[in-house]
Formats: C-alpha cells, structure tokens, sequence
C-alpha cells in the first residue's frame, strides 16, 4: 500500500505538471525577454552573408524537422552575427513533446493552421527531445514553444497552449507586410 501511495505521489506532478525541455543545461539560456531585447539574435537580408537557395515546401502540411534540417531550412543557431532565417516564406516553428499532453493538444490546431495559410505560412514541427542543441540556442525551457521567423521581422515566441482563433490573430498580424 505504501509503494502504491509512493508511485502515486510521484506519478501526479509528471501527468499534470507543465511539460518542460529536461536537457542538461550548463549555461543559462537567455530568457524571452533578454531575447526580445538584443540586437544580434537577428541577421536582416542586407546583413546575411548567405542567402539560401533551398527549396521551400509551400504544400500547407506541417513539416518534421531534424535538427540539421532545422539548420539547414531556418537558421544556423551557431553564427556569431545572430539568427537570420534562411527562407522566403515566414515560418511557424513548433517545438513540442510526444510526452507533452499541451502539446498534443496544439498539434491539430498547428495542423489545421499549416492548411489554411497555405503558401503564406510555412508550419514545421521540431522534437525538443531529438534537438536539445537547437533548443538550448533558443531558450526553450517550456512546451509547447512557437516561433515565427521572417526575412523582415524579428522571431517572435509564443509559450503554452492556445485557442486556434487567438493563433491566427497572432499569424495574421506575423505575416502582415
């Protein structure tokens, strides 16, 4: 009985808990606010000195990336002069868990969303457990984690669960020329 009870204490502040990246990490990752703040974490058009040439996937499903192809398709998270995002198209980068119940909550709204911005929105999905690199250089301590990137604006962090109609509020107002 005292075993059960045990497991029982423990078991309750996993399930219901908020679900939180668990990598290791021995610096502090800087938080949302210093991010928001600092001028070299973006890398404009004029400033980049490598425009990609990839291939964008405007097909309107939600695309699976590896962290080499996150480097590959959005940014390099190693480049001293920042994060420039490597597209054409903004992007929508979904940081989530298959442990994470907030995140599979998310996933039909992401999908959804992906489907109806078709062409405008490019939506990826990136594991937080296969690309601990990835989300040490973006600070992500929760999820699930959204961020937008641009070729003219600043990423942009979304942090939690939300309603479909509060996401599109916020895309709209992203993707606005």
């Amino acid at each position: 009985m005292k075993k059960i009870l045990l497991l029982t204490a423990i078991a309750l502040p996993l399930i219901f808990g908020s679900c939180f990246n668990r990598t290791d990490k021995t610096e502090k990752p800087a938080t949302e606010e210093q991010t928001e703040n600092s001028s070299n974490l973006y890398v404009s058009d004029e400033e980049s000195d490598h425009v990609s040439s990839i291939d964008e996937n405007l097909s309107g499903k939600v695309i699976t990336l590896t962290a080499s192809e996150f480097i590959e398709k959005v940014c390099d998270i190693d480049n001293p002069k920042g994060f420039g995002y490597k597209g054409k198209t903004p992007c929508l980068v979904d940081f989530y868990a298959g442990w994470c119940g907030p995140c599979m909550k998310l996933k039909p709204i992401v999908k959804d969303l992906a489907s109806e911005y078709k062409g405008k929105l490019i939506v990826y999905s990136v594991d937080v457990d296969r690309a601990p690199d990835i989300c040490e250089a973006f600070g992500i301590e929760s999820i699930p984690t959204l961020i937008f990137f641009s070729r003219t604006k600043q990423p942009a962090r979304l942090v939690g669960y939300m309603e479909k109609e509060e996401l599109k509020d916020v895309i709209n107002d992203y993707i606005q020329e």
